[in-house]
């Protein structure tokens, strides 16, 4: 059996961390604040201290093979250096190597600084879908997540599509798409849910906040909701139809309330006999799919 890994999910406003070996989480799914607006040496210990508890919690492994991180682009993932800049979280890390900084921070927990991967957040949910989750034995699949942002991944099989693949965009994500005059990232995700309820409500509501609306009766708010479900068939539509997915996988916050605005794009699913599936927790997929890395 190989030494379990160190697993960490990177959000803009949480980290999210478990020991994992091969696809087993090991330990409780960790959460961390990002401190995705701080200096560069306060990220960097931040990090750094990160790993140490999830090593050095009860249960934690003696011996590690490896740190592994699921990091929002755009990212060097090759080479584990950041390119984020101008996105309102990790500016200070921009053109930071993350695997020299981390192997010279963590000495002789590694071999190598080989020892240490990244991946886009959602190709590591995708990854999680194919290997272990509900995409495994398809030949192709789609993988989105609706949070602050709209993520994507496309897979062939258990790997993500490689450049130049029919149907898949050039980056292998959406999110800079153009829609309804702005981007798909503009308009599917919490930004996006947000503007459209202040439109149509008079009152800025996330995802929660307009789901407890509808759950309560709120007819406006359902239809408002709906609505946001509308365009994220809209958005999609394009891909489904040129990729052409047995399945299509959704995970994200967002997701949460499929049920209250996913109608429109359940009937296009149907219709274009694509499974679509809505994952329970996207956060432990993302995890089980960095342990394929």
């Amino acid at each position: 059996m190989q030494n379990p890994l160190l697993c960490l999910d990177v959000g803009g406003t949480e980290l999210k961390g478990a020991v994992v070996s091969e696809g087993r989480v090991l330990t409780p799914l960790r959460h961390f604040p990002a401190r995705s607006h701080e200096d560069r040496e306060t990220l960097l210990q931040h990090f750094t201290d990160v790993f140490r508890t999830l090593k050095e919690q009860p249960g934690g492994p003696a011996q590690i093979g490896g740190l592994r991180l699921a990091f929002p682009g755009p990212f060097d993932y090759s080479n584990g250096i950041c390119l984020v800049r101008g996105l309102d979280k990790y500016d200070a890390l921009y053109g930071v190597s993350l695997r020299e900084e981390l192997f010279a921070r963590l000495p002789g927990w590694l071999e190598s600084p080989a020892d240490i991967r990244f991946v886009n957040d959602v190709a590591a949910f995708a990854l999680g879908q194919t290997h272990y989750g509900d995409a495994r034995g398809t030949a192709r699949s789609m993988s989105v997540c609706i949070g602050t942002g709209c993520g994507s991944a496309f897979c062939l099989g258990d790997k993500v599509a490689p450049a130049g693949t029919p149907g898949v965009p050039e980056t292998g994500e959406i999110y800079a798409t153009p829609f309804l005059g702005q981007c798909i990232d503009d308009v599917i995700s919490k930004r996006g849910l947000v503007a459209l309820t202040t439109q149509r409500l008079g009152t800025p509501l996330e995802g929660a906040e307009l789901a407890a609306r509808v759950a309560a009766g709120d007819a406006a708010a359902a239809d408002c909701f709906l609505e946001f479900g509308g365009r994220l068939r809209d958005a999609l539509a394009p891909f489904l139809r040129d990729f052409r997915p047995e399945c299509l996988c959704l995970g994200g916050q967002i997701t949460r309330s499929f049920a209250m605005f996913g109608a429109p794009l359940q009937a296009l699913c149907e219709e274009s006999g694509i499974a679509l599936y809505i994952a329970a927790d996207t956060s432990v997929l993302a995890m089980q799919g960095l342990c394929t890395l």
